[in-house]
């Protein structure tokens, strides 16, 4: 009898904290549970996985939102024109506070050609 072997598709660099391996019973629910997480986010960060057919020792990506509490969020749907500089004055956060609990922001593609101007070394006195 020949053992099977799960090919783990979880990019362990990529990962915005810890890679867990699937357990007997587990489903991406309670997975979401356990890490106080939304099943919406592992889902995003794991678009490979067979939801209706978890295995034992597949390894997920889940985001790391331990130490956040339980935090109250009102959604908002990015309309045709919208820029994210927009969005942050609009609901007033920083980059930082809004890409904590929405992760796909740190992968965005920037077009290439876009030229970014990055700051020096400020000068000390």
């Amino acid at each position: 009898m020949s053992e099977k072997v799960y090919v783990n598709i979880c990019d362990k660099r990529k990962c915005p904290g810890p890679v867990y391996a699937v357990k007997k019973g587990d489903t991406l629910y309670s997975i979401a549970q356990k890490y106080h997480c939304r099943v919406r986010t592992l889902l995003d960060l794991n678009p490979f996985v067979d939801i209706y057919n978890l295995q034992p020792g597949e390894e997920i990506c889940v985001p790391d939102c331990r130490g956040q509490g339980k935090v109250d969020f009102r959604p908002y749907v990015v309309k045709e024109g919208d820029t994210l500089g927009g969005i942050l004055k609009n609901v007033s956060m920083s980059f930082e506070e809004l890409a904590k609990v929405n992760r796909i922001l740190y992968n965005l593609i920037v077009p290439a050609g876009t030229i970014l101007l990055i700051p020096g070394k400020k000068e000390e006195k």
